[in-house]
């Protein structure tokens, strides 16, 4: 079995973090001894430090440690992931998440698979249904894999280990103050706080053309409870939880899969069926890349007036499939950049109707029109009262 511990990070939220590690007392670590590290930065609660210090860890020794003075998240993360020194393998999770019983399984089978990969640069155990980027629905293409791969790193429950922490740092360390904006990052990471330690984890993983691995079930779920960083509580980030038995994992090298994912959600796999080469290709499905970088080839759903090349319908899910089967239609184009053309006609409806439609599937309008006026009341009410 690897040297893996488990790092629980915790902050001002008793609640949550009790109701974190009682999901970690269900899992299922199959007789393993798997030291548990409860992290707590210096907030004033003492309900947190006695929740940490009442625990009862029934699977190996617990340290609960804390720090003098407070860190903040950003300096907190990174310490937790220094324990490395100490382990090579990390199982991280900040006090809002909840795990699967199937945990340890899954992150004893990942790490062994991908632990000679150098182009991982750590492993998830939370999957993304939502692109955060847009607030749009994402679901990755079916490759016959439990696992897929995106350059979007992960801090809702991740698997770090040794040689690959240590790479991340000394990148940090001479990259941390020269962060700005490009086409190859998202707006709204570049626009994230620099209490973020996250947005220079993903820009590591696309300067240096890296991954993390993703499972297609999710093995921790986000409740998104109050806290630093986050002003309220959401359901938006709630995903369903693995719940199959013991069985080995399916996974598949990077290279070798059709699931692979930039930053902006985007498949890495549309190059080939297109005939054109990978380097002078933008996918733009989501519509925020914009093709910023200036690629001759752009694959998107806005109206723009370039050349088309070719058309395909938005009708199949995930997106991409769309391309990769040839569906018939106009709502897909493929532009040639280089050469200037009239504006081709969009959808029905417009664009935006259009992928409402598409993402929502079905639509009841009387009930989407009442939840409106409500969602507008409550707001309105917030603001009157001096709460919005």
């Amino acid at each position: 079995m690897p040297n893996l511990a488990i790092v629980v990070i915790g902050y001002n939220r008793p609640h949550a973090l009790l109701r974190l590690l009682n999901s970690l007392d269900c899992v299922a670590f199959d007789g393993h001894q798997v030291p548990l590290i409860i992290s707590l930065d210096r907030s004033g609660n003492e309900e947190v430090q006695r929740v940490a210090e009442a625990f009862t860890w029934r699977h190996g020794a617990k340290t609960v440690r804390t720090f003098p003075q407070r860190q903040g998240l950003k300096q907190h993360v990174l310490a937790c992931g220094d324990l490395t020194r100490d382990h090579e393998h990390l199982i991280v999770l900040e006090d809002d998440l909840y795990v699967s019983r199937n945990l340890y399984r899954f992150a004893v089978q990942a790490i062994d698979f991908y632990k000679d990969d150098d182009r991982i640069a750590g492993i998830s155990l939370y999957t993304h249904l939502w692109n955060v980027a847009c607030d749009r629905p994402f679901l990755p293409l079916d490759d016959a894999s439990d696992v897929y791969f995106m350059q979007y790193a992960c801090s809702w429950g991740q698997i770090w280990s040794r040689d690959k922490w240590n790479r991340f740092v000394e990148w940090f360390r001479q990259h941390e103050g020269d962060f700005q904006a490009g086409p190859a990052i998202p707006f709204n990471v570049a626009e994230w706080s620099e209490h973020s330690w996250l947005k220079h984890h993903i820009r590591y993983c696309i300067e240096t053309d890296r991954f993390f691995v993703y499972p297609r079930a999710g093995l921790s779920t986000n409740f998104s409870d109050k806290g630093q960083h986050n002003v309220g509580q959401e359901n938006g980030y709630q995903i369903p939880l693995q719940e199959r038995g013991s069985e080995p994992y399916r996974f598949l090298a990077l290279q070798d899969s059709r699931a692979v994912y930039d930053a902006f959600f985007e498949s890495l796999a549309l190059a080939e069926p297109l005939g054109v080469d990978p380097r002078d290709l933008c996918v733009d499905l989501y519509g925020i890349k914009r093709n910023q970088a200036g690629a001759r080839y752009w694959l998107t759903l806005e109206p723009a007036g370039h050349k088309v090349l070719r058309t395909f319908d938005l009708a199949f899910r995930p997106q991409e499939s769309n391309v990769l089967h040839g569906v018939p239609g106009s709502a897909i184009k493929l532009y040639d950049t280089s050469v200037a053309a009239p504006v081709a006609p969009g959808p029905e409806g417009g664009l935006e109707d259009a992928l409402v439609k598409y993402d929502v599937r079905s639509l009841s309008y009387k009930a989407l029109l009442r939840f409106a006026f409500r969602m507008a009341l409550r707001r309105l009410k917030a603001k009157l009262s001096g709460r919005g």
